[in-house]
């Protein structure tokens, strides 16, 4: 598996799926877009009683925090589901997407992955690279082969083993250019629109339904191509084992 590989077929899988992706991606991120805008509002400087300020701002942040969670864990879990059969396969309906879709170990498998990412960061910048090469599939793969959390991160690490650099080549990069392009995205709507509250849900809304995308098929093609690979291993394995 080559990251250029995966970089076309995800470019090409984003453009065949596009209208299914975007109109997805619009009903995900533009509420939480708004949800988004409303705790940019809080005004922290405004006279009130000390208690109910501080929990009104606990209460936004943990809410915004929570919505952007599902909404992130409820689009890359989409895009497993359209992709189940495969990258040519045609989407399903949204209600499909949304009746089967795993939220609690979806949600489970992000928060996991986040805090694990953040405690490598901090320690040193290796471990940190490395656990979210290991592990960067889980979430794909709770919706892909119906697994648990704990059973999802084992197989991630099982089916990365050789690959965790393809991983890294293919995610780090699409995380940090979608950063970098997010930035310039969100800062369009001040040219047009002069209130701060609409232009920054507007802002917010429309990178995320444009960037999100790419992360999320690319994790899907190398879950997808891994696993495909570690079956025809263990085909030929038991092949050989059973040849007199």
């Amino acid at each position: 598996m080559r990251a250029r590989e995966i970089y076309v077929r995800t470019v090409r899988a984003y453009r065949a799926r596009a209208g299914f992706l975007l109109l997805l991606g619009a009903l995900v991120f533009i509420p939480l877009g708004l949800l988004d805008a409303l705790a940019g509002e809080i005004d922290l400087e405004s006279p009130g009683v000390f208690d109910l300020e501080t929990a009104a701002l606990i209460g936004g942040v943990l809410a915004q925090a929570g919505t952007t969670l599902l909404g992130e864990v409820f689009y890359a879990g989409a895009v497993g589901l359209t992709m189940r059969q495969g990258e040519h396969s045609p989407p399903p309906s949204l209600r499909y997407v949304a009746r089967r879709l795993s939220y609690g170990r979806l949600i489970a498998v992000d928060i996991l992955l986040t805090l694990g990412v953040a405690l490598g960061l901090l320690l040193l910048i290796v471990p940190g690279l490395l656990f979210f090469g290991w592990f960067a599939l889980a979430g794909p793969i709770v919706e892909l082969e119906g697994r648990g959390v704990r059973a999802a991160f084992a197989r991630s690490r099982q089916l990365v083993r050789g690959s965790v650099w393809t991983v890294l080549l293919v995610l780090v990069p699409i995380t940090l250019a979608s950063e970098a392009l997010a930035s310039g995205l969100v800062e369009l709507p001040h040219l047009v629109i002069h209130t701060p509250f609409l232009r920054n849900w507007v802002g917010e809304s429309l990178s995320n339904i444009l960037l999100s995308p790419f992360y999320a098929v690319a994790a899907v093609l190398m879950t997808l191509e891994l696993a495909a690979r570690k079956s025809e291993r263990g085909s030929s394995v038991r092949s050989g084992t059973g040849s007199p």
